[in-house]
């Protein structure tokens, strides 16, 4: 639909002129005498022909007075000009509307004026509506002065496709003068959007009002500071979010200026305001979410089991009855001990951890035996992967091989996901860890994914693990096995609501990414999103393999790409996300904490990275094994980081992280909606 808005005056003549310009025949051209006829046919290249005119007027009666020299002057009323008008549009087609200013025959004082302006806001606002991707043009060409004003006015407020005037005061002089497009305020659409349907009618009294030219005034008002900030944005290759840009200048200096991670006397207040914020957790393993509490809690679920068993093995029941809480890990590990045990007892290896785990009396028994001197932050740090992964040999396959202990463990963590604000969550798994004969793989996947769909709070989406446990014949194995897994599914409506695509994940040192792309080439060739663990702890080469030979767009932790600035300028010429895990890059690897200036350490690489303007997320990987929560990882990335990082600095990871989710566009740029309001309640609430 292409819309002509224009106010109406004492001379109806000129809206003619107007609407010539757009809708004409070479037998029906209002400017076929004019001497300027080849200007204006080069002027009119790429306007559209107008389907409606709506017009904004004074409520003028009928009139006859007498002038100086005594004629008789008569000027018709707006109904008659009106009238006029919808006949000599006719022969072009044109549908006219009329919005009358019920009850002011003219704007003779500053009440009639605003009340003029409120209502030609208010029917632009409409008409851009209206047009719904069609074009929308607004004429200055007839009314007062003041009317025209409040045209140009609304034209800046909702944007318009052609601004024009008409010159001239006959057919063979009259000459339009197209003044251009306006862009939309950004700051005002969504006042546009409030505005009340008009009434369908041809013809429309609109009593007098103010209230959204108050409205808009207001807005303009706190949004006045938007283009002298906007220059900001347009200077940054990777922009924060939008609404930031919107603030006040002083505002958006303190937000660059102020630092988090540095004080630990501001810890608590730091944590408080990074918990406010809206996150996405791009990079969270499923079989490290569960923390000692929740641990116990899962157990319990397999209570009825651990009886049957117990009825059916008296071997087994007397294990149970004898078995009691380890002070440290038995010797060889949680993970030799639960085989050692099951092969033993002859009991499934899913009944050994639980059984364990119910014999602690509370979660800070558990959490001493199972991380011992960990438990202290500052001795847990570069304790290498393997110590790493060991911490979570009585969660993740040891304990979620079973219905209602996998559910459980999801909803306790999606739970708390909820209460640190985190609105995306893309979950990673290897439901063929979890499986056996009484849990199949594809049942495991259905109850995942009824889980994320009973979250509906929080938009969630579901990758599956290729791992590097084991040979090299057997990771192949798994790879085409879960593949089989994804085609199984593929008629599930829930399966494509949630997955994504594919991880690989695990020790890098036993299976290079050359090795794994004859495999990862039907992943490829189906489009799945890929995300590849690399560079955590091998060279730069692990992540340039990644990328170049199974085609990643995102890498999980990165930490090693810093030592190649050429691949880093791939990165950012490509957009490819890297999604780094502070916590458990610390307590693998070891860097420098602002809390802990004695240790002689690797310089953290996120800021450089978020310098080059790559775009680096902040993640929680194994939450239960880090001990850690999206909001503390915010926080740690900053404790990572010489002199901390800037408010500004943890809103751009935090954008960047929604940016680069493996999220379908439409979906994205709701979820994005989503974001940008709860960062302008926090605006609003003097939060942020």
């Amino acid at each position: 639909m292409h819309i002509l808005v224009s106010a109406l005056g004492a001379q109806p003549d000129i809206i003619t002129e107007t609407v010539g310009v757009f809708n004409y025949a070479p037998t029906a051209d209002f400017y076929a005498a004019s001497r300027s006829l080849p200007q204006i046919t080069a002027a009119r290249q790429g306007l559209s022909r107008v389907d409606e005119l709506w017009l904004v007027a004074t409520d003028q009666p009928h009139q006859e007075t007498s002038a100086a020299d005594g004629h008789t002057r008569i000027i018709n009323s707006t109904e008659e000009n009106f009238a006029c008008i919808k006949q000599q549009c006719g022969a072009y087609g044109v549908q006219c509307r009329l919005f009358l200013l019920q009850g002011v025959p003219d704007i003779k004082s500053n009440d009639d004026a605003r009340a003029f302006h409120d209502l030609a806001l208010r029917v632009v606002a409409a008409a851009k509506r209206r047009a719904n991707g069609g074009k929308l043009y607004l004429s200055l060409a007839c009314g007062r002065k003041t009317m025209s004003a409040d045209m140009q006015d609304a034209a800046w407020c909702f944007g318009c496709d052609m601004l024009l005037h008409i010159l001239g005061d006959s057919k063979a002089e009259a000459l339009p003068v197209l003044l251009g497009a306006v862009a939309a305020n950004p700051a005002l659409q969504n006042l546009r959007d409030q505005v009340p349907e008009f009434d369908s009618a041809a013809f429309l009294p609109c009593p007098p009002q103010t209230s959204f030219l108050d409205q808009i005034q207001e807005q303009k008002k706190q949004s006045q500071h938007f283009f002298t900030t906007y220059y900001l944005e347009e200077e940054e290759n990777r922009a924060n979010f939008h609404i930031l840009y919107t603030l006040p200048p002083d505002k958006i200096k303190a937000l660059r200026h102020e630092k988090i991670g540095v004080d630990p006397a501001r810890r608590s207040a730091e944590l408080e305001w990074l918990r406010q914020l809206p996150k996405a957790d791009l990079h969270c393993h499923l079989g490290g979410v569960l923390d000692p509490e929740d641990m116990i809690a899962v157990a319990e679920c397999y209570a009825e089991d651990l009886e049957q068993a117990a009825r059916a093995n008296p071997d087994f029941a007397r294990w149970r009855a004898t078995l009691s809480p380890f002070q440290v890990p038995p010797s060889g590990g949680w993970k030799r001990w639960r085989k050692h045990q099951a092969d033993e007892l002859h009991v499934p290896a899913s009944l050994i951890a639980p059984a364990l785990l119910l014999t602690y009396p509370n979660a800070d028994a558990l959490s001493a035996s199972i991380f011992g001197d960990y438990q202290d932050e500052h001795r847990f740090r570069k304790i290498g992967l393997s110590a790493y992964e060991g911490l979570g040999d009585l969660q993740g396959s040891a304990l979620l091989c079973q219905e209602k202990a996998l559910r459980e463990t999801l909803h306790c963590f999606l739970s708390r996901c909820k209460q640190e604000n985190v609105f995306y969550l893309e979950l990673r798994c290897s439901p063929l860890n979890y499986a056996n004969h009484a849990f199949p793989a594809q049942q495991v996947l259905a109850n995942i994914l009824a889980e994320l769909e009973g979250c509906s709070e929080l938009e969630t989406s579901l990758l599956l693990i290729a791992t590097r446990h084991g040979g090299k014949e057997e990771m192949f194995r798994k790879i085409r096995e879960s593949v089989s897994l994804v085609q199984a599914c593929q008629q599930d409506a829930r399966f494509q609501k949630y997955f994504r695509g594919f991880d690989l994940a695990g020790d890098e040192d036993a299976a290079s990414s050359e090795d794994m792309r004859r495999e990862f080439l039907e992943i490829m060739q189906d489009c799945y999103n890929i995300t590849i663990h690399a560079g955590e702890t091998m060279p730069c080469e692990s992540i340039w393999q990644a990328v170049y030979h199974l085609n990643a767009e995102r890498i999980g932790h990165g930490l090693t790409l810093r030592d190649r600035p050429d691949l880093m300028n791939k990165f950012l010429e490509r957009g490819i996300g890297i999604e780094m895990c502070p916590s458990s890059n610390d307590q693998i690897v070891g860097f420098q904490d602002n809390y802990f200036p004695d240790a002689v350490l690797r310089e953290y690489p996120l800021k450089k990275y978020l310098d080059a303007e790559l775009l680096v997320s902040v993640n929680t990987d194994d939450p239960g094994i880090s001990r850690t929560s999206a909001t503390n990882e915010l926080h740690k990335a900053a404790r990572l980081t010489k002199g901390g990082l800037s408010k500004w600095e943890i809103l751009q990871l935090l954008c960047n992280a929604f940016r680069t989710a493996f999220y379908p566009y439409q979906r994205k740029k709701a979820l994005m909606r989503r974001v940008e309001k709860r960062l302008g309640d926090l605006i609003g609430e003097d939060a942020l």
